[in-house]
């Protein structure tokens, strides 16, 4: 019987080292993220393919508004209706002041590190909206699995989006 156990939970502690090494990381510490996108006015560039755009406390329209570490990248992926924000902070950095360039071709970069980031993938999740996965392609986050902060972006009606974290 202390055999088994024993067996059982070393097997248990091996699927969760093994779990965790292949999971992908960030540097960006957590910040609150409240914003409300509006595609009918303020942010029309978004009814684009492969358009971004940058929001950060000057971007704020309400007292509520919150724009996470460093800043958000709002991105749109193939379709209009892929829409993804991450953390304007590259995950690799970590440091507030060294932010993502977005590139009209679905990625991002970092001029500090070299990093590229692919940001127009992404999952529908039940309940949260839109996630965007920010997997590096390249550079030393790539090497050290190191992904974009995501923040979840939830339809409200036709045209706005609320995104939090």
């Amino acid at each position: 019987m202390m055999r088994l156990n024993i067996s059982a939970i070393l097997m248990i502690t091996f699927v969760l080292i093994s779990c965790k090494s292949d999971m992908p990381r960030t540097n960006v510490p957590d910040a609150t993220v409240n914003f409300r996108l509006q595609l009918n006015s303020y942010d029309d560039i978004l009814n684009n393919s492969f358009a971004y755009k940058i929001f950060t406390e000057e971007s704020r329209r309400a007292s509520t508004d919150r724009f996470g570490y460093s800043g958000l990248m709002v991105v749109t992926g193939r379709s209009v209706n892929e829409i993804y924000a991450y953390d304007l902070c590259c995950p690799y950095e970590g440091n507030r002041n060294v932010k993502l360039t977005p590139r009209t071709d679905g990625k991002a970069e970092c001029k500090e590190c070299g990093s590229l980031f692919i940001t127009i993938y992404g999952n529908a999740i039940p309940g949260r909206g839109m996630v965007g996965l920010g997997v590096a392609e390249k550079g030393p986050a790539s090497k050290e699995r190191v992904s974009l902060k995501s923040y979840a972006v939830v339809p409200l009606q036709q045209g706005e989006y609320r995104i939090i974290n």
